[in-house]
């Protein structure tokens, strides 16, 4: 048992060191051009947002949260915000399921069954691909004049999207998912109400992500909104997401952002955007790893510790 355990816990380790090593990989390898577009921006615009994309992580922690108390997790804030920003680095490995796979291994460790916590962190993913849809949606139609007779599609595919938090439907999904990863158990059934409660947060979370872009891109392309930036950037980070073969979407969210930005700003500028954006978010995402660590060891040091043999426990 206690090798088991050993093993269990080098994997873990191995596994963060492997996606760190690839997050400071994606930093490297991306500077040169990020430096070019830092140029037109301010110290002021940067910092903001990283903060908001911080504090996106944060409500993303929330969305997740409301998912898995309703199959059974009795994790605190502090301990989900913990899992929550130290699974997040498995999105610069190459695929989408890894921060889903670190999640579920969270909650196996709370006492909560391999189908349940699979359960609950495929609907978790589930509830921000079609929170970013929907925003994105209404963003683009929103803010771009004419832009129904454009951008009818991105309607039609988050109207379809959005038909999936149907539990019935969403049910379905997820046993679809099971049967895919192979997994012979039977999945558990998520509740409307903590549907809901997860996708307000993520909806809220979209909104921040939004502020960010919008504070990035009001000073490339002077006049552009918020409202588009929000549903821009939403809906690019969609097409980064169903694009599983490029770590943490590269490439394809940044091809998105110039199109959809076409009618506030030129290639160059979108780019730009795409750019810096990224780069704002893997240090927000390097910042939570940081954090997460910080209260995995705050969290060991307040445990009470196991009196030695002979010792009277504390009183």
């Amino acid at each position: 048992m206690a090798r088991d355990v050993r093993v269990k816990a080098a994997l873990r380790w191995g596994f963060l060191a492997v996606a760190v090593g690839l997050l400071a990989w994606a930093v490297i390898t991306g500077w040169d051009e990020v430096s070019v577009a830092l140029r037109d921006l301010t110290w002021g615009a940067i910092a903001g947002a990283l903060v908001a994309c911080v504090v996106a992580l944060g409500v993303n922690a929330m969305s997740w949260r409301a998912v898995m108390r309703s199959i059974g997790l009795t994790a605190t804030v502090p301990e989900a915000l913990r899992v929550f920003l130290l699974s997040q680095v498995g999105k610069y490995v190459p695929g989408s399921v890894w921060p889903v796979l670190a999640q579920a291994e969270f909650a196996r460790d709370h006492g909560v069954s391999r189908p349940r916590a699979m359960t609950g962190s495929i609907v978790a993913m589930v509830v921000g691909v079609v929170t970013s849809a929907v925003v994105g949606a209404i963003g683009l139609l929103v803010a771009v004049p004419g832009a129904l007779a454009s951008y009818w599609w991105v309607l039609v595919v988050a109207a379809a999207l959005a038909t999936m938090l149907i539990p019935p439907v969403l049910a379905r999904v997820v046993a679809l998912a099971f049967r895919v990863t192979r997994r012979t158990e039977e999945p558990a059934r998520i509740g409307g109400r903590a549907l809901l409660a997860s996708a307000a947060w993520s909806a809220l979370m979209w909104v921040v992500l939004g502020v960010h872009a919008w504070l990035l891109l009001r000073e490339l392309a002077p006049g552009a909104g918020l409202v588009i930036a929000t549903g821009a950037f939403a809906f690019a980070w969609l097409v980064g997401f169903l694009v599983v073969i490029a770590p943490a979407g590269a490439g394809a969210r940044e091809g998105a952002l110039v199109l959809v930005l076409a009618p506030v700003a030129t290639p160059a500028q979108a780019l730009s955007l795409a750019l810096v954006s990224r780069f704002v978010m893997t240090a927000a995402d390097a910042i939570g790893l940081g954090v997460g660590i910080a209260i995995g060891a705050r969290g060991r040091a307040a445990a009470p510790r196991e009196p030695q043999r002979g010792q009277a426990p504390p009183a």
